[in-house]
Order: structure tokens, then sequence, then C-alpha cells
């Protein structure tokens, strides 16, 4: 029950960016490199950003020219994992690209999924010593969003903000100043002045703390929020290209309910 708790939440906040991969299994793949030939990222749209355009990025294999499928260049899961480990690429959600396909991202990590069901690959891990729940969310076997949900406890219902600070701090570090940054918002004064039940009020729904990043091919954003007593801090990664095209997926989906 727990467990259903935190994938709804977290969900949730993984549909606003509604970012889906619509390429098929043995599509072809394209690698953006950077100036120095290093891979920033895989797609199967090869057209540059305005940022990349600016930075001296090109596209391998270069549009219309002699192109390998994506499944002939990996011939299976251990050599997947030897490149993508390899150091030498950037990856848009841990050791992942947007677009991999479920079996292709199982080969990142070092363990089976704790968890998992027709759309989604989980994972415990661990972010600053403390325990998150890791989650790969899939469409069409393709990978276009991830996250984290905090899993700990706590007695003392402050720590959480606490916690988010401290998460807050490694993110700027690693992508810069948030590009928004929300430190408590109030839906409701009720604890505003009583610092020690702010713990409490987040839990009610009563405050809420956001902030957002952003990459050239990512969106980022975390959240502590609640609701009935329960609080949720989350991390959420969605892929940035793909977002037009997966409103529309979306829009169609919804049309069926009719």
């Amino acid at each position: 029950m727990k467990r259903k708790y935190f994938l709804l939440v977290l969900f949730f906040i993984l549909a606003i960016f509604f970012i889906i991969n619509t390429s098929s299994v043995n599509a072809t793949m394209y690698k953006i490199l950077d100036s120095e030939g290093n891979v920033i990222r895989l797609t199967n749209n090869p057209v540059l950003s305005i940022e990349e355009k600016e930075a001296g990025c090109t596209i391998y294999p270069p549009p219309g020219g002699s192109i390998e499928p994506m499944q002939d260049q990996i011939v299976n899961g251990q050599e997947i994992k030897q490149e993508i480990s390899s150091g030498s690429e950037k990856y848009n959600f841990r050791k992942a690209n947007w677009g991999m396909s479920r079996e292709q991202v199982r080969a990142t990590e070092d363990k089976k999924p704790d968890f998992e069901d027709d759309t989604s690959l989980g994972y415990d891990v661990k972010i600053n010593g403390k325990d998150f729940r890791c989650i790969y969310g899939f469409l069409e076997d393709k990978l276009y969003n991830g996250g984290y949900g905090f899993a700990g406890k706590h007695t003392n219902d402050n720590l959480y903000i606490d916690d988010y600070e401290e998460l807050k701090k490694t993110l700027t570090k690693k992508y810069g100043k948030p590009k928004t940054d929300l430190p408590g918002i109030w839906k409701n004064n009720l604890y505003k002045n009583d610092r020690s039940h702010w713990g409490m009020a987040i839990s009610v729904g009563h405050l809420v703390y956001a902030a957002q990043w952003e990459t050239s091919t990512t969106n980022i954003s975390m959240m502590l929020s609640g609701d009935n007593f329960k609080i949720s801090l989350t991390l959420t990664y969605a892929s940035k290209e793909l977002k037009g095209w997966a409103e529309r997926i979306k829009e169609k989906e919804a049309s069926k309910d009719f």
C-alpha cells in the first residue's frame, strides 16, 4: 500500500512534463557530440537544439549518411553496461539516456530491480547516505522520464525540510543555481508564525517547497509537499526534446475515454 502511494505521487509529478520517446526498439539512433567529440546524448531525432548549435555540437552519423541501427551497435547487455559506465559520456538520468529500452536500462544498474510493473523499473538507492526509491518510466519500451522519492521516515516532520535543503544543495553544485526556486509557498497561514510546526504544515498541504533546474536535454524538478499527514520529497527528470509529441499522445489516449 505504501509503495502504491509512492508510485502514484511520483508519477503524478512526472506527468507534469508529458514527455515520451516514440521510436521503436530498432529505431536508428544518433549521437550528439560536443566540440571535443564527447557524446552528450543519444536521440532518434537528428536535430540540434539552439544551445547545442551555439556550442559547436555535431551529429553522428550525419543525417542521410551511412547509419547503424542502435540494435547493431550493442550486442548484449554487458556491452551496454561497459559503454555507459565508461565515463566518456554524459547521461540524462543516472547512467541512462532517453529512449533506451527497458533491457538497456536494466544493464546500467548493478542489481536486479527491487520492484517493477508494465511501465516502470524501480530500485532502492542511497543519495547522500539516505534511502530513496528510484523509478525509470517507460512508454512503448522507451525511457522517457525518471525520478527519486525519499523512502526514509522521520518522527519529527521538520527534518524533511532539512532533507530537502541538503538535496537542493547537492543539485545546485551539480547543475548550478535553480532556474526556479520556491523556498516555501504558503497555501494556508495557520502554522506560518511557528517554525516548529512547519513540518506539520507540509504534511497537511499548507506549505510547499519546490525548485527546478534545466540542462540542454532535461527538465529537473524537486518538490517537498504533503497531504493527509503524509510528506513526499521527490526529484524528477524528464526529457525536453519530445514534449510536444508526448502531449499529442496524451490527448490521443484521453480521447479514448469518450
